[in-house]
C-alpha cells in the first residue's frame, strides 16, 4: 500500500536498507525486527491483551442466547463467555480426546455449557489430527518443511466432526448469536459446513495465520465467502476491530484474530470499531 507520507516512508525504507545489510551478523538484527513486527501484527494469544476478551463484552452487551466455541481446547474462552453472557447456552467443540477431558474438569459441570466430543467441519467426515507431547495445541494442517512442527507433532489421531448446520438442525437451534473459531488452519472448513446457516450466525471470530499455509485457505477467501453473505470483517486489535475491505497486502499469514459481524448489525460493528468502548 502506498504510504500517505512520502517522506515518511522514504526514510524507513532507507533505515530498512541500513538494517538489511546487518542481517547476517549474527542474526540478532533480524530477531529483534521480527519481534517487533509480530507486535506490531498483534500475534498475541493471550486474549485479555490481543482484543478477544474486548471483542466478547462487546457481544455480550446484546444479551445473547447461543454461543458456540469451537476448538474449545482446556476452556478458557468458554469459561470467559460464561462469565460475561451469565443468559448464554455455550456449545464447546473439543476434537481431541486428552483436551476434551481437561476442557471436561473445568466446565463440565456448569449447567449452561453443553460439551461436544466432535468437531466441526465441511463434510463431517472422520480427520487426521497431530499432537504434540507436551502441548494441548494440536491441528490437521501440519506444515511442511518446518523443521518445528516437524519434530512437535509426533502422533496423530482420528477424530469425528459433523458440520455447523447439522449440529444446528440436530439441536433445534435457530440462530447463533456468536461463533468463536480457534482451530488451527481449519476455520475456513468450519464456517463453509454451516451452509446457508451461516445466515443465522451473527457474528464470526476466526483466526487466520501460518496454518493456513497448509490449509491453503487464504484471507481473501474467508472475504470472499463472508462477504458474499453479508458479512463484514475486520481485524480484532487490543483496542478495536479494523473493518474494512480486502487488500492482497493482508496475506502475511501472521496469527491474528478476525471478527465478521452481519451488515445489519449496525450497534454491534460500531461498538467494535470505535476505541471508546472498553
Amino acid at each position: 500500500m502506498r504510504s500517505n507520507n512520502p517522506l515518511l516512508a522514504r526514510a524507513a525504507a532507507g533505515f530498512g536498507r541500513l538494517l538489511c545489510r546487518a542481517r547476517d551478523r549474527g542474526g540478532r538484527v533480524a530477531q529483534c525486527i521480527e519481534a517487533l513486527h509480530r507486535g506490531l501484527e498483534n500475534v498475541d494469544f493471550d486474549m485479555r491483551r490481543n482484543g478477544e476478551l474486548r471483542v466478547l463484552r462487546a457481544v455480550a452487551l446484546d444479551r445473547p442466547r447461543c454461543l458456540f466455541d469451537v476448538g474449545a481446547n482446556e476452556g478458557q474462552w468458554t469459561l470467559a463467555a460464561a462469565a460475561a453472557a451469565p443468559e448464554a447456552v455455550i456449545h464447546a467443540f473439543e476434537i481431541v480426546p486428552a483436551t476434551r477431558d481437561a476442557l471436561r474438569r473445568r466446565v463440565g459441570d456448569m449447567p449452561r455449557v453443553r460439551l461436544y466430543d466432535s468437531g466441526l467441519s465441511r463434510t463431517g467426515e472422520r480427520i487426521e489430527v497431530h499432537l504434540g507431547q507436551h502441548s494441548c495445541t494440536s491441528t490437521a494442517c501440519r506444515i511442511d518443511g518446518m523443521p518445528a512442527h516437524e519434530a512437535y507433532y509426533t502422533t496423530s489421531v482420528q477424530c469425528d466432526t459433523v458440520t455447523g448446520a447439522d449440529h444446528m438442525r440436530r439441536n433445534g437451534i435457530g440462530s447463533v448469536d456468536f461463533l468463536k473459531i480457534d482451530v488451527e488452519g481449519m476455520e475456513l472448513e468450519v464456517i463453509r459446513g454451516f451452509g446457508d446457516r451461516i445466515r443465522d450466525v451473527k457474528a464470526v471470530q476466526f483466526e487466520y495465520g501460518i496454518f493456513n499455509i497448509a490449509s491453503r485457505d487464504l484471507l481473501v477467501d474467508f472475504y470472499r465467502f463472508l462477504a458474499a453473505r453479508d458479512f463484514v470483517i475486520g481485524r480484532i486489535l487490543p483496542g478495536r476491530v479494523s473493518f474494512g475491505d480486502y487488500h492482497f497486502s493482508m496475506e502475511t499469514f501472521r496469527g491474528a484474530y478476525h471478527v465478521a459481524v452481519r451488515r445489519g448489525c449496525r450497534e454491534l460493528i460500531d461498538r467494535l470499531s470505535h476505541p471508546w468502548f472498553k
